[in-house]
């Protein structure tokens, strides 16, 4: 309890209980005082009749104020609990010269429940629903590839591959096919954004997370493997 709500619940009481004395000096003030007893029972059944009233409702006064901060307090900490369990969501790509990587990542520290997941083409406008939708036909094969992911849960710090595609396992003849595939693959996932809609472990919708893929269709190739 801070100290102004401590200031106003004890002027509230001084208030409440001096009212019944305040009122008896203003009626009586130009009486003296009596020698009768039965004049001495009328005050304290009038005290009696005032006060208890007024020191109940002072007691509910008060009740119903401590039950508000106690209120206001839990949901400070309801508060912080989530912010603890935020999840935080991440789209990262590997682009290599023999290798193709798209994976997504909860770098937050509660579980991420992604509500709906597309690519939106920048020029056209148009919706992907998933990586599937996105690719183009190549003469080799990928290691990875996802499609529709909404409702997948990823916990703390746990990755998810959407797109892997490497010269790994293939044979030296296709090693010219890769490149062509390689070129491919880039131009068509340069033309594209990932879009995410995602919520924490209590339903509470975190802010669109959006990553746009145009580095994949840059006009030249690096011998360098890059990774953001």
């Amino acid at each position: 309890m801070n100290r102004a709500t401590k200031c106003i619940l004890i002027l509230t009481s001084i208030i409440l209980l001096g009212t019944p004395f305040l009122v008896f000096y203003i009626k009586f003030r130009n009486s003296t005082l009596s020698n009768k007893i039965e004049d001495w029972g009328h005050l304290g059944e009038y005290l009696n009749g005032t006060l208890m009233p007024l020191i109940a409702l002072a007691g509910i006064l008060i009740t119903l104020l401590l039950g508000a901060i106690a209120e206001k307090r839990n949901q400070t900490n309801i508060l912080l609990e989530q912010q603890k369990q935020r999840p935080l969501m991440h789209v990262g790509y590997f682009d290599g010269e023999n290798s193709i990587e798209l994976f997504m990542e909860n770098k937050g520290m509660g579980p991420l429940l992604i509500n709906n997941y597309y690519l939106v083409n920048r020029e056209s406008g148009e919706i992907k629903d998933g990586i599937f939708n996105c690719l183009p036909a190549i003469t080799t094969v990928f290691d990875n590839y996802t499609g529709n992911l909404n409702n997948v849960v990823l916990s703390s710090n746990e990755k998810y591959e959407l797109l892997e595609y490497s010269i790994e396992g293939l044979e030296e003849t296709q090693y010219d096919g890769f490149k062509e595939d390689r070129s491919l693959l880039r131009q068509a996932l340069g033309a594209y954004k990932i879009v995410i809609e995602y919520s924490d472990v209590y339903n509470k919708k975190m802010p669109n997370y959006e990553r746009d893929l145009v580095w994949f269709n840059r006009h030249q190739e690096t011998e360098d493997n890059i990774i953001l």
